[in-house]
């Protein structure tokens, strides 16, 4: 279904300035499929403007252009960021143009004339049609040097595979094609002679690790894929596998598991509304040249000593939601949250109101947050008053002076948001996925401890408390 450049601009402009954009009635996208357009549209109009939403004439390109664009695919940049150079809003073209190298070669690249062959077009090739046979399957099949560089392409490119990674792909095509030339192969993978046998007398460095590989293969399925090398790492040796990061970082390279990564916040603050309270976890250092310094001090000596909240928004195609939490300092552990359709002040009195009913007794803590308009209301500071609890409030404009909130705010949305919006639909989904994935946050995720050099989970964190708590948690 095509859309009128005016829609386009429309949706556009009105998603960028945080509206909604309904499905329109008559389109066969779901709501994921919806979202992607509208932010190919957005990465399209950001990069060409207006125009770039207009449909016009294609612009055309000679085949030494189109086969320097299928060069730079092959040899690591991606698709879309060569389309884009060539200033085309849309990758399809290149991605035609690779199909057809792959399939014809240099070839396949060359312009074909447009309009209907003259009469005479057979007289003139000698009965071409009748006589001449077109290329036969041996010529259509791939060359050794383009099966190379279809696999190498699948792990990075020329210039992204490793060394070890291009001699097995230089193995296999030598599998494939027993006629291949081995300098010819070399070349195309920019793999030196002696680098390539010095890989082959290597052999596999992981044929005896199978077992680990099991484990760690279900230790990163557990994390439900969130887990990296650290965390995969210390889930291994918390069940008594003495395993080297190192090791751990290869296996899960080679059998392809990556854990997320990170990729406009929402901010509350609205000028000074109510009551400004003093950053109180603010330190001074005297450097060495004799300047005064201004760093956050997060550390405590133990559970509720400390505590620290913040709002996040989270958008759909759907709405807007917002997760109001409240996070210890010391043990790491989500104490109260709150996830409404409306970052209204009812939400953050219903999280107060849950976390004053877990922890009743919190005379002297410290409760920290930025100058969001929501902890500057009168009810909020006599709440805490009321309770003994000192009100801390960061610098304003300044996000590291409650980075430990942002930290879990970027750790969440790597881990259960971006790439998985298709799978909320609504907001009941997404309300029963974070449920679920705080409670697993508390019980499980594993943090690291400075002080003892250890990873627990910050409940069981909590729990040693009671016995020697450790000192600092890593933020």
């Amino acid at each position: 279904m095509k859309y009128t450049f005016e829609q386009k601009l429309k949706w556009v402009r009105a998603y960028m300035s945080g509206g909604w954009v309904p499905i329109p009635e008559g389109c066969p996208s779901s709501s994921g499929d919806w979202h992607v357009r509208i932010m190919r549209w957005i990465h399209v109009y950001e990069r060409f403007g207006a125009q770039g939403l207009k449909h016009g004439h294609k612009r055309k390109f000679s085949k030494e252009q189109k086969l320097e664009a299928v060069g730079r695919v092959l040899t690591g940049e991606s698709v879309r960021s060569v389309a884009f150079s060539l200033g085309m809003p849309n990758h399809s073209r290149v991605t035609v143009w690779l199909r057809a190298y792959r399939e014809k070669g240099p070839d396949g690249l060359q312009s074909k004339a447009k309009g209907r062959k003259p009469k005479n077009a057979e007289e003139n090739h000698g009965g071409a049609r009748g006589g001449e046979q077109g290329p036969s399957e041996e010529e259509r099949a791939p060359s050794p040097r383009d099966s190379l560089l279809k696999k190498l392409e699948g792990l990075g490119g020329v210039g992204g595979a490793s060394p070890r990674q291009k001699f097995e792909a230089v193995l296999q095509t030598k599998e494939e094609f027993a006629e291949a030339r081995l300098a010819v192969l070399l070349a195309a993978a920019r793999l030196a002679k002696s680098t390539y046998f010095c890989e082959a007398g290597r052999g596999d460095p992981d044929g005896k690790s199978k077992g680990t590989a099991e484990l760690i293969a279900s230790a990163f399925e557990k994390s439900k894929g969130r887990y990296g090398v650290r965390r995969v790492c210390a889930e291994l040796r918390a069940e008594g596998v003495a395993v080297n990061h190192k090791k751990v970082q290869r296996l899960m390279r080679k059998m392809g598991l990556k854990g997320v990564v990170k990729t406009v916040n929402y901010n509350s603050y609205q000028g000074t509304v109510g009551d400004v309270a003093p950053d109180l976890i603010i330190r001074e250092y005297v450097r060495k040249d004799g300047q005064t310094h201004h760093k956050s001090d997060f550390s405590c000596e133990g559970p509720d000593r400390k505590w620290t909240t913040d709002v996040s928004q989270f958008s759909f195609p759907w709405g807007k939601c917002y997760l109001s939490p409240i996070k210890d300092m010391f043990t790491g552990e989500i104490v109260s949250y709150d996830l409404s359709p409306r970052a209204d002040f009812s939400q953050t009195r219903r999280m107060l109101d849950s976390a004053f009913s877990r922890r009743p007794g919190l005379r002297g803590l410290i409760f920290h947050s930025d100058q969001g308009w929501q902890y500057q209301q009168r009810w909020y500071v006599g709440e805490l008053r009321r309770r003994g609890i000192r009100q801390s409030m960061s610098r304003k404009g300044n996000c590291l002076d409650n980075c430990i909130m942002e930290s879990f705010f970027g750790s969440m949305k790597r881990e259960m948001f971006y790439g998985h919006e298709p799978e909320y639909p609504d907001f009941r989904s997404f309300e029963r996925a974070v449920d679920s994935y705080i409670l697993w946050y508390n019980s499980e995720r594993l943090r690291y401890f400075k002080g003892e050099r250890k990873w627990m989970s910050p409940l069981a964190c909590r729990a040693a408390c009671s016995v020697g708590h450790p000192s600092q948690v890593a933020l």
